[in-house]
Order: C-alpha cells, then sequence, then structure tokens
C-alpha cells in the first residue's frame, strides 16, 4: 500500500493509459477538424474580433473621417464622463431600455397566453397578426408612428380633430416623446417575447393543470403554481437579449424623433451616430459605444447571475 502511495503521477496515468497528450499528438489525430473549421475561424477573426480589438484602440486616439488619429490616451473617456449630454443620454437609455424591456415582456406574455388558449384554426391567423410587427422593418416602424402622432398631417390628430380634443403634442413637448418612443419599440418588438413564452407554455405538460385542478386550485392558482416557475428562466433569457438590444436601438427611434425636439431623446444609439458621421469624430464615438457595451455586459451579467440562482433551486 505504501508503495503505491510512494508512485508519481506520472506512473499512475502510464499504468492505467492515462497519459497525457500534447497539443502536437492533438493536431495529428484530429487534422481533419480543425481544417474545416479554420475558414470559419480566420473570417470570424477578420469580421468581429479584430474590428472590436482596432475600435478599442481607436477611443485612444483622436481619429477622425480620413484622417489618421494621434495617440491623446484618456481624453476622449475624460470628454464622455464631462460631456452633458452624453451623462443625459445615459440615463434616458437606461429609462429607454427598462421600460420598452418590461413592456414587451408583459405584452409578450399576455399574447402568448392568449395564443395558448386559442383552437388550432384561429391560433394561425392570431399568431400572424399579433407577430407581424416583429417581422417589419424597423425604418419602416418609425416611419408609420411618425405619421401615425405627427400634429400636422398624423392619423391620431385627425381622429382628434373629429372629436373636438385638443391633440397632444406626441413628438414634440412635455413627456410625449418619451412615451411616444417607448410606446413604438414596444410595438415592435413585443412578439419576440410572445413567441418565446409561447413555446415555453407549449412544453408544460397538460397533466399538471389537470392535477391542479383536481386538487382544487382555480385558473389564478393554476397560472402561480404550474405556469410561473416554468416561465422563470425563459424570461430571463428575455431579458438578456432584449435588454441588449434595446440599448443598440437606432433605425426606429431615429425614424421616430431622431433624438429631437433638439436633444430631449437622444439615446446613446443615436448620438454615436451623430458623433461619428456628422462630427466626423470616430473615436469619440466608438468611446461611446464602450459605454453601450459596458452597460450591455453588465445587465448580462446580473441576468447570469439570476439564471444560475434560479437553477440552483432545482439541484
Amino acid at each position: 500500500m505504501a508503495q503505491e502511495q510512494a508512485r508519481s503521477p506520472e506512473e499512475i496515468r502510464e499504468e492505467y493509459g492515462l497519459n497525457e497528450r500534447s497539443i502536437t499528438d492533438r493536431l495529428r489525430e484530429n487534422w481533419a477538424g480543425y481544417v474545416f473549421i479554420l475558414p470559419t475561424f480566420l473570417a470570424f477573426t477578420a469580421l468581429f474580433y479584430y474590428p472590436i480589438a482596432r475600435g478599442v484602440s481607436m477611443t485612444f486616439t483622436d481619429t477622425q473621417l480620413g484622417e489618421p488619429g494621434q495617440f491623446v490616451g484618456l481624453a476622449n473617456y475624460q470628454w464622455l464622463l464631462t460631456n452633458d449630454l452624453f451623462v443625459y443620454a445615459f440615463g434616458w437609455t437606461i429609462v429607454f431600455v427598462a421600460g420598452t424591456t418590461f413592456l414587451q415582456l408583459a405584452l409578450g406574455l399576455l399574447a402568448a397566453l392568449l395564443l395558448n388558449e386559442m383552437k388550432d384554426a384561429l391560433k394561425d391567423w392570431m399568431g400572424a397578426v399579433i407577430m407581424s410587427p416583429y417581422f417589419s422593418a424597423p425604418l419602416a416602424g418609425g416611419v408609420i408612428w411618425m405619421w401615425f402622432l405627427d400634429n400636422d398631417f398624423g392619423f391620431v390628430s385627425k381622429l382628434f380633430a373629429i372629436v373636438g380634443v385638443d391633440t397632444p403634442s406626441f413628438l414634440a413637448t412635455g413627456f410625449w416623446p418619451f412615451v411616444s418612443l417607448i410606446v413604438a419599440q414596444t410595438w415592435h418588438d413585443y412578439a419576440y417575447s410572445a413567441i418565446i413564452y409561447a413555446a415555453a407554455l407549449s412544453s408544460i405538460p397538460k397533466e399538471q393543470y389537470e392535477a391542479a385542478a383536481q386538487s382544487g386550485a382555480n385558473r389564478l392558482q393554476r397560472f402561480r403554481d404550474v405556469t410561473v416557475p416554468r416561465l422563470l428562466i425563459p424570461t430571463i433569457v428575455i431579458l438578456a437579449l432584449r435588454t441588449a438590444w434595446n440599448i443598440a436601438e437606432f433605425d426606429q427611434p431615429f425614424a421616430l424623433t431622431g433624438g429631437g425636439p433638439g436633444t430631449r431623446t437622444m439615446l446613446l444609439s443615436i448620438l454615436t451616430y451623430r458623433v461619428a458621421f456628422v462630427n466626423n469624430n470616430f473615436a469619440r464615438a466608438y468611446t461611446i459605444g464602450m459605454a453601450m457595451v459596458l452597460l450591455s455586459m453588465t445587465a448580462a451579467l446580473i441576468y447570469v447571475k439570476a439564471i444560475d440562482q434560479e437553477e440552483d433551486l432545482y439541484v
């Protein structure tokens, strides 16, 4: 027994055929797989990793459109933290993302519950109607909402005029431009939540609802005890994806308000566009983009931690 304990780890691995293989051995054994994956790896590096690395390095320069940049250290980040418009856009972006994300969750869940209660024939038609906004172009959606809400020629303005009511300036004054952006973005993307929720609801065994009903649970109790637990992880997944996409949302808000009136509805995505293509300052624009990435990563870390805690409940 003492002799067995005195053996080195290398001797034990050799006895049981567990010798570690070198990288050269692995390449020799799996060379065909590496050959097939190499083009994808190179393309992904050229189109994803290199632009990211190039952009990060650009934030330490004063690069402008068509001009080589000089190293300026942390000057762009200092500008970022002391720029009032960026601070305002950062705060409004958080409000915009929170409002649209949670409204998309709520409407998506209601749509999925509605579809789940319908018969198959009607479900197909209603599903197409409910999901149609998500498959429309965001830029077209922004134009439609602008036509819908504009005070001069909008449909809502004409409808209010018929009944003799003054039309609020949905895109110009007060808090209405903020509400308009959140409502328009919610309308366009709530179907994404509905698709995931509908899939989650269809995977719940009917026997669980029948067992709950036989034990005396009403519809609300069955929803709380059977449905809600099965929707927790899909909810976190939707939150993570929709938060990241709403932070980067540009087309529809730009078409609807363009960050206006003035800069009242300026989102980080619109500010990035203006700094890059109006002011021609690509270095500062990418610095704003880094702030957007940091915001997305912070939200993602929170959601991943939530998923880990949720999975621990089932261990």
